[in-house]
């Protein structure tokens, strides 16, 4: 039952019938939606924040706060006193208007069917309204237009709604200290979840500012039935400060954005522009050029991942008790099951996985896996802040809600005020950056999971995606995508398996296993030469410096992609962090525990002639280059030579890149010997000399290293 002060005018007076007519209509809004949330101390804090915010800002108000069900709410009697906007309860969420403040009812749940949030009625016995749930439904459904504010309150709720909220690329507050109790904001704070940090004034008079600022300005105008401008249509893909913008992050990040989807782009731009005051792209691309610390301020923003353990359970339930038991089963002992994880984000799905397999394993081998095959998963994700964190396995408590308290116990252990993940379960993932449209990928992988990127990515890099994918499978493999994605384009390579749960099966005899080629770099879509010729009709000739832009680019991907060494970029702990180029034929994955050290993967004669060699361009940050290598492949010799070279960039650790080359005048000779049992005698003395060599090496090696223990 609404709640209207007898001194407001009623909701369906000019106010209503002005261009801020429309509503949600379970739809995305056309104005700014703020979802504010609080508990203990939080009434003082909304008051004060009405009292300094303008009636007309165009934005509409949603207001919660943890109530016990038993008691009627005075919320709305006392919220009116402090603004001259209607202070009314909400029954239905189609219902929420501009310039109103909602204030969802204390005998009400939240319950979000198909994106559609509806108010539930809600018994004695069940839990405080979530101000999660009302944050993350609006933030799915409404996108950039949600604003999220967290005033005082104990515990954490709002984190992780905050968190999906800046994703969506919308702005978040929280209240600085004069929250009588600073648990809620602080944890949205400490998460890095919040962009202002102010006093409930403060982040009124913000709220006045951003409704003066023109991208908001822009929503609030095209209020019309069915109208889809969003405030990024006000920046033309052809504008030439939003191509500045793409090629200083790439020069900065090497990711090249213009393969993803620009108005995902935009938004994260305006974002920026928003919390800088800024109203002119001109005026952002000139804030890069001067702040190189914004460029990785906007490149984090424009990864920023939402993520959660067990986050789909009907598709997790489905994979435990269906495909994982029916791939480990093609598995002999000792075997692999080898699984990417892409875009794995800080590492909870990946986890995820790894915990399902163990306890599969526990059923199907409960005398302690002896007889079971070993499981290797490589997660990989852009960002490598979310990589540190999931190498580290350490969660919050809160990060642990979707996780049963029978696995929190048996997979984690208390650490660090959180829970980190358990040793035999970070030992079956290995996570490294990756970058699936530039590097190459893993190969002979069983599964697959790659789930809400390509919603983030125009149609070509899905293909390549796709094809990366396809190369990476083995005959009989699988890929698991989101649920509102899809491969239709690529349906000459995957056929779908579980069209519900989105899990492709790789087809079989669907071409040669190559490697895909990499996507020249592109500007944004309207840049391309067929674009051009339709949006300047007058000219008989497109731009010539547009084509030779474009010819070099094409030229620097061939280069790339066919004729660049293979090559690995290492850290000095031996660890990979980076593939180029084709290194099956110098690298392989071991038996055992998944790993990227370098010695290890490192066929057994490089591995030796790797140590020594690093071990000399550490000391002497000098390159070094080694020849005449012969490597054992099948029945042949290869020989080769790898280089390695100190990397001059600046880095949070210093780097070393090793090439490998196949030396190709070299001669090639087969390992079956002729009649007789005796080797062709160059072959003989070629490898006699080599042993000696080596045997040389190893001594002067014993000795440095026992003069360094001196």
């Amino acid at each position: 039952m609404k709640a209207i002060s007898p001194k407001k005018k009623s909701p369906d007076t000019s106010q209503t019938k002005s261009t801020l007519k429309p509503s949600l209509r379970g739809k995305r809004a056309s104005f700014p939606v703020v979802a504010i949330g609080a508990s203990a101390g939080g009434l003082e804090a909304m008051m004060e924040l009405l009292q300094y915010l303008p009636a007309d800002t165009g934005m509409a108000f949603i207001y919660v706060q943890h109530l016990s069900p038993e008691h009627k709410s005075m919320l709305t009697e006392i919220l009116s006193k402090k603004t001259s906007m209607v202070v009314q309860e909400i029954d239905d969420m189609d219902k929420i208007k501009p310039n109103n403040v909602f204030v969802i009812p204390h005998d009400k749940g939240i319950e979000v069917t198909d994106g559609h949030i509806k108010l539930i009625p809600r018994t004695q016995n069940s839990s405080t309204i979530s101000i999660d749930v009302l944050f993350s439904s609006l933030a799915h459904a409404q996108k950039e237009r949600v604003i999220g504010i967290i005033l005082s309150g104990s515990a954490s709720d709002g984190t992780a709604g905050m968190k999906i909220i800046k994703h969506e690329g919308g702005l978040t507050f929280a209240q600085d200290d004069t929250a009588k109790f600073t648990s809620m904001p602080h944890s949205a704070i400490a998460a890095g979840a919040v962009d202002f940090v102010l006093s409930p004034k403060e982040i009124a008079l913000e709220l006045k500012r951003l409704s003066k600022h023109p991208f908001l300005k822009f929503s609030m105008v095209n209020t019309g039935v069915g109208v889809k401008n969003g405030e990024e249509d006000l920046i033309d893909n052809r504008n030439p400060d939003l191509k500045i913008i793409l090629n200083q992050l790439y020069k900065t990040t090497g990711v090249d954005f213009s393969a993803y989807k620009m108005n995902t782009i935009k938004r994260r731009i305006i974002r920026r522009m928003l919390l800088y005051k800024i109203t002119a792209l001109k005026e952002y691309a000139q804030l890069l050029s001067q702040k190189k610390e914004e460029i990785d301020i906007l490149y984090q923003d424009l990864l920023i991942n939402v993520t959660s353990f067990f986050r789909d359970t009907d598709t997790h339930k489905y994979l435990k008790e269906n495909l994982f038991p029916m791939l480990l089963k093609t598995k002999k002992s000792g075997e692999q099951l080898r699984i990417w994880v892409a875009a794995c984000a800080t590492g909870e799905e990946a986890y995820s996985i790894a915990m399902m397999l163990l306890e599969i394993q526990d059923m199907n081998h409960p005398s302690g896996g002896r007889g079971a095959p070993t499981v290797h998963i490589f997660a990989t994700d852009l960002s490598e802040q979310a990589i540190k964190k999931a190498r580290i396995g350490l969660y919050t408590k809160q990060e642990l809600e979707t996780v049963s308290p029978k696995r929190i116990q048996r997979f984690f252990t208390k650490a660090n005020g959180g829970f980190r993940v358990s040793k035999a379960v970070r030992d079956m993932c290995v996570f490294a950056p990756h970058n699936i449209l530039q590097d190459p990928p893993f190969s002979r992988l069983d599964f697959i999971s790659c789930c809400n990127l390509f919603i983030y990515l125009e149609n070509a890099a899905q293909k390549k995606a796709v094809n990366t994918f396809h190369y990476a499978l083995n005959e009989d493999g699988f890929l698991m995508l989101g649920k509102s994605e899809n491969i239709t384009q690529s349906a000459n390579l995957f056929t779908g398996f579980n069209k519900k749960y989105k899990i492709f099966s790789r087809k079989k005899n669907s071409g040669i296993r190559t490697l895909p080629a990499l996507l020249p770099r592109y500007t944004p879509k309207t840049f391309t030469e067929k674009n051009l010729s339709l949006t300047n009709k007058n000219r008989t000739k497109p731009i010539n410096s547009f084509n030779i832009n474009v010819l070099g680019n094409a030229i620097d991907a061939l280069l790339v992609s066919e004729f660049m060494p293979a090559s690995v970029v290492i850290n000095y702990q031996m660890e990979i962090v980076q593939f180029r180029g084709s290194t099956e034929v110098f690298l392989t994955h071991p038996q055992g525990n998944a790993t990227f050290n370098i010695l290890k993967m490192a066929r057994p004669e490089l591995a030796f002639e790797l140590r020594n060699a690093i071990s000399k361009v550490i000391k002497t940050k000098l390159r070094l280059r080694k020849s005449g290598i012969e490597l054992k492949i099948n029945s042949t010799v290869r020989s080769v030579s790898l280089e390695i070279v100190p990397l001059k960039i600046e880095s949070d650790e210093p780097l070393l890149i090793i090439l490998f080359t196949e030396q190709q005048h070299a001669e090639i000779y087969s390992l079956n010997l002729p009649e007789g049992g005796r080797a062709a005698s160059p072959a003989k003395d070629r490898r006699i000399k080599k042993l000696e060599q080596e045997l040389a090496e190893a001594h002067l090696s014993a000795l440095a290293f026992a003069q360094d223990q001196e």
